[in-house]
């Protein structure tokens, strides 16, 4: 079973909200959008497996296996209620597999809309074969070695101001991911093709994205996510890296907000 943090007001508003973290990433990658929005919707944020508190699938484990099993969770959480995915990074391509259905399981029930934060895109992640190989080779190192590797990690993947608190939360995450999910988005997941079903989603779509990502480029938004959502509007954040939940939590939480209240 998947570890969920769930926060649910007296009186909820609106769909409830799903987030789904980045590779390295856990629940708590959402924090300070969760300290936000936890007052007024009903949130549910789920460790992925092999990351946070969840055991991992296998060392192949597949966007479609990892999306069964974030149906099911949802399935006894949600009672068909209405729902908004917020994915970010793997988590958006995660949820672009929830939305759209995998190879046993139709798309998610009550699904009502989508907010990617720098998804993965649909097709195979463009990841540089060097960057593939330093982070294979990261379970490998000694444990100071290791740090070394997510210290410099963030470095690279962050741009806006963080503060200490938040940089720690994000090594520790890095470094508690399970080498068999580790392994297996990088050799498995991040090469998965599921563009063939992405005419399946017809539900409005926000993309966030920072204009300094230097883990998954701004020019992967319009030429390998877009053109398979028409729908997609495309926003760019100034000055932001690649974790936007912890870098921009305020531009995050103003467009799930903007979504919600269109929606109503």
């Amino acid at each position: 079973m998947l570890h969920t943090f769930i926060r649910t007001p007296s009186a909820p508003t609106g769909p409830a909200l799903v987030f789904l973290h980045y590779f390295g990433g856990s629940v708590h990658s959402w924090d300070a959008v969760l300290d936000q929005l936890a007052t007024e919707f009903h949130c549910i944020a789920i460790d992925l497996p092999g990351f946070g508190e969840s055991p991992a699938l296998s060392d192949h484990q597949t966007v479609d296996e990892v999306a069964d099993e974030v149906l099911s969770v949802l399935a006894a959480q949600l009672n068909s209620r209405p729902v908004i995915l917020i994915g970010h990074s793997m988590g958006g391509k995660i949820g672009l597999a929830l939305a759209s259905g995998t190879l046993v399981s139709p798309p998610l029930t009550g699904l009502q809309g989508l907010i990617l934060l720098a998804p993965s895109p649909p097709g195979q992640e463009p990841i540089p074969d060097s960057d593939r190989q330093d982070m294979l080779d990261q379970p490998g190192l000694s444990p100071d070695g290791q740090r070394k590797a997510a210290e410099k990690t963030v470095e690279k993947i962050t741009c806006l101001p963080i503060s200490k608190t938040v940089r720690q939360q994000i090594i520790t995450d890095n470094l508690r991911s399970s080498p068999e999910a580790w392994t297996a988005w990088l050799t498995t997941g991040s090469l998965n093709d599921i563009t063939d079903r992405m005419s399946r989603i017809n539900v409005p779509v926000t993309i966030l994205a920072g204009d300094q990502d230097k883990a998954l480029p701004l020019s992967v938004q319009p030429d390998m996510v877009q053109p398979y959502l028409p729908q997609a509007g495309l926003h760019i954040i100034p000055g932001a890296g690649h974790l936007l939940p912890q870098e921009a939590p305020d531009q995050v939480v103003e467009a799930i907000r903007i979504l919600c209240y269109q929606l109503q």
